[in-house]
């Protein structure tokens, strides 16, 4: 018979209850560990566009009884695919488990297959414009200007004497209010507001208030324009939203895109010619982007460098913005926030 100390027998007792815990360990994790589903994407370019493939597959740590995939909701027979739209797109995993279906998805961003043209302009006349006024909107109604201002306290609708920068009339707006881009469509001048999800409607001969509407997706006022058949609205996000002319209400958007990025802070709309010119906030150079309505995608790019230096040049001097289309001279007037001359320009593409 064999006789252990107390020491080792303390010793082998350790060792055993380690053991002992490292076999339940084991066996603990290896039964309930955790299934990883994960969609895994490859492109044929750097960035996709509707020219390119996107190729896709299933990324288990367990093996799966069935699965299938949806691109935007359609299901996909085969494991790639040719997007057919640029914008934020979405794919799908359903996936068969023993407890059930299980979905996972993942967000594609798909952008334009062309780079956006360069355009240049042609300056033609320039006017006077109120120093004081921070541009939001601009638009034509004949040969009358409307003009929306921003800021707090300050804002207004405004009937302008392009010519002569004569300010005819001016309706202020609620101090809680900061305007923002307006339109004239089915014979009243519309008008947005930025952070209280609200639009105004007026009467243009006298800009008396026909009626008032909330906003019933989008989160802030920025541009609007119109084609005759929609609204055009942008809230500082990606998104440009169709609008019903009678409700108001948000009815489509498209993201609006270039050959490498998505483009968000459009501000200041314009309708013309079936392309839509906008103003970008806050951007490093003067431009103004031509987007077409029925994809989102920037076609062409105006470099307006040049005027800002034209203007007076004091303290408030703020950032190039608003652009209205004159029909009968085929040509646009642009400004800035706390300018003092409205440009009259030709657009031509360089």
């Amino acid at each position: 018979m064999i006789f252990l100390n107390n020491n080792l027998k303390d010793v082998i007792r350790i060792l055993y209850i380690a053991l002992f815990s490292s076999l339940i360990f084991s066996f603990g994790c290896s039964s309930n560990q955790k299934v990883v589903y994960k969609i895994k994407t490859k492109t044929s370019a750097k960035n996709l566009s509707t020219n390119d493939t996107l190729f896709f597959t299933l990324n288990t740590t367990k093996e799966v009884s069935n699965h299938y995939f949806l691109w935007n909701d359609t299901a996909v027979e085969h494991g790639y695919l040719i997007p057919n739209h640029t914008g934020e797109q979405q794919i799908k995993a359903i996936i068969e488990t023993e407890s059930g279906s299980k979905e996972i998805s993942k967000n594609i961003r798909v952008f334009s297959p062309v780079k956006p043209k360069v355009y240049g302009y042609k300056l033609l006349n320039t006017y006077p414009h109120d120093i004081e006024a921070y541009t939001q909107g601009l638009e034509f109604v004949g040969e009358t200007l409307y003009e929306s201002t921003g800021q707090y306290g300050k804002s207004s609708l405004r009937k302008v004497n392009y010519t002569t920068g004569e300010v005819i009339q001016k309706l202020p707006l609620a101090k809680s209010f900061f305007a923002e881009g307006l339109t004239y469509m089915n014979g009243s001048i519309i008008q947005l507001t930025w952070k209280k999800k609200m639009g105004f409607v007026y009467n243009p001969s006298d800009l008396t208030l026909k009626k008032s509407f909330s906003y019933d997706q989008s989160p802030e006022g920025w541009g609007l324009c119109n084609d005759g058949n929609f609204l055009y609205k942008t809230d500082g996000s990606q998104k440009l939203w169709a609008l019903d002319p009678e409700t108001f209400k948000e009815i489509d958007s498209k993201d609006i895109v270039t050959h490498n990025t998505f483009l968000s802070k459009v501000n200041e709309l314009e309708y013309a010619n079936g392309l839509i010119f906008g103003n970008t906030y806050q951007f490093n150079k003067d431009v103004v982007v031509i987007i077409d309505p029925k994809t989102g995608i920037v076609v062409g790019v105006v470099d307006f460098s040049g005027l800002k230096k034209q203007v007076r040049q004091h303290n408030q001097l703020d950032v190039f913005n608003g652009i209205a289309y004159h029909p009968g001279r085929d040509t646009f007037f642009v400004t800035g926030k706390y300018w003092d001359k409205l440009f009259e320009v030709e657009i031509f593409e360089k």
